[in-house]
């Protein structure tokens, strides 16, 4: 096999990986704001942790910063978060 053949391949084989990442990625994000919209309640990273949500403290922490960003998730105090009036529209939930 040719060497520039190889690299072509690599390249492929990278790209769908860095698709694959970002497809896990926005999932993860659905799943935080799914569980933000849903819940009764403020709610943690640990909380978020103990409902599924298979991530790092700060993979999680990213997410939710990301949902703040665009209006999505709110935070209540240092520790707390919850879902924007916005985000329950979204999703069709009664706040």
């Amino acid at each position: 096999m040719s060497s520039q053949f190889s690299q072509k391949i690599d390249a492929k084989i990278q790209k769908l990986h860095e698709t694959t990442m970002r497809a896990e990625q926005f999932d993860k994000r659905l799943m935080v704001l799914s569980f933000a919209v849903h819940s009764s309640a403020r709610f943690s990273i640990s909380d978020l942790q103990e409902n599924g949500i298979d991530a790092s403290n700060s993979s999680i922490r990213t997410y939710l910063l990301d949902l703040m960003s665009v209006g999505y998730v709110e935070r209540v105090t240092v520790w707390t978060y919850s879902a924007t009036e916005k985000a329950k529209q979204l999703f069709g939930v009664k706040g």
